[in-house]
């Protein structure tokens, strides 16, 4: 564990890594109902207990979604937090879990365009957000021997981000760390090699980016999915998983995106994407996360 991290983050690390082990060997004891059911209540707690992060998702909501009521914001609000909650349950239960498990908790659609572009041997791109449950959805393509490896910032705590790497490997899935040396050339290494690479462009992170329209607001967004797509004439496709109400999951490979030369455009045309999949299951997207912390100058 990172000694430049406060004291107190560092022992609710220690406290929290060893208290997430025991869950996970409880998670994969239960029916994947149950699994479910115990993330609602988490997320329930997570509503109730955070209220900075409570506030912030309302907010999120009122400058996305502002022809909503407050009470319908409320209870979207409300929503988002009980759908993480199962999404940290649900990914648990996935330490224990074969892959044939994992298969039929999840229904595919258009998996075929992407497998055609893997015979042809050309570089993919999965792009994704932090919709659904997205560790499942790279698990799931890995399963299918998509060979996909990832691009995700490593956590400050040591031991949570073992376990998070430990879950993805499970399955198959080599996460490239964002902040590691040479984390650039193995992105292009993974598409001139014709292989697939996974990334999620719906966060405001320490990356260079470019300004583009998200819910009719500029949001500073990732540009390097962008770029390498462009330079190594990758099929994007846009890939995004969805819980439904029986409690499993469709996972949807939408077909290859058409992306204009200028990585800017190309980037606009990425987020877009990405908003109409928020805008059909709105509250299983992450509205607690700060999007539009950074806004352009004199906005």
């Amino acid at each position: 564990m990172s000694s430049s991290l406060p004291l107190r983050r560092r022992i609710r690390a220690l406290v929290l890594a060893p208290l997430l082990r025991a869950i996970a060997w409880l998670m994969g004891r239960l029916s994947w109902p149950a699994v479910q059911r115990f993330g609602r209540a988490i997320g329930y707690l997570g509503w109730w207990l955070t209220r900075r992060e409570r506030h912030r998702a309302l907010d999120h909501l009122a400058l996305a979604l502002p022809d909503l009521s407050a009470a319908q914001r409320r209870r979207l609000g409300r929503a988002s937090f009980l759908h993480q909650g199962t999404n940290l349950t649900e990914c648990l239960a996935m330490l224990s879990m074969s892959r044939e498990r994992l298969e039929e908790l999840i229904d595919v659609e258009g998996w075929e365009q992407v497998a055609a572009a893997q015979a042809a041997g050309r570089p993919i791109l999965i792009l994704s957000a932090h919709c659904g449950n997205w560790e499942l959805l790279a698990a799931l393509a890995n399963c299918r021997g998509l060979g996909m490896e990832v691009v995700a910032r490593s956590l400050d705590a040591s031991q949570l981000n073992e376990l998070l790497l430990g879950l993805r490997a499970r399955f198959g899935t080599r996460t490239i760390e964002r902040s590691s040396p040479g984390a650039a050339r193995q992105l292009l290494k993974v598409l001139r090699n014709g292989r697939a690479l996974g990334m999620l462009i719906d966060q405001d992170t320490r990356v260079a980016g470019v300004w583009v329209p998200f819910f009719d607001h500029p949001a500073y967004t990732p540009v390097g999915a962008a770029k390498i797509a462009l330079k190594r004439q990758a099929a994007v496709f846009p890939s995004f998983i969805e819980r439904l109400a029986d409690g499993r999951h469709h996972l949807r490979f939408h077909p290859a995106l058409d992306l204009p030369s200028d990585p800017t455009a190309a980037t606009a045309v990425m987020t877009r994407a990405i908003e109409e999949q928020i805008r059909r299951c709105p509250e299983q997207w992450v509205w607690m996360h700060r999007r539009w912390r950074r806004q352009p100058p004199g906005e």
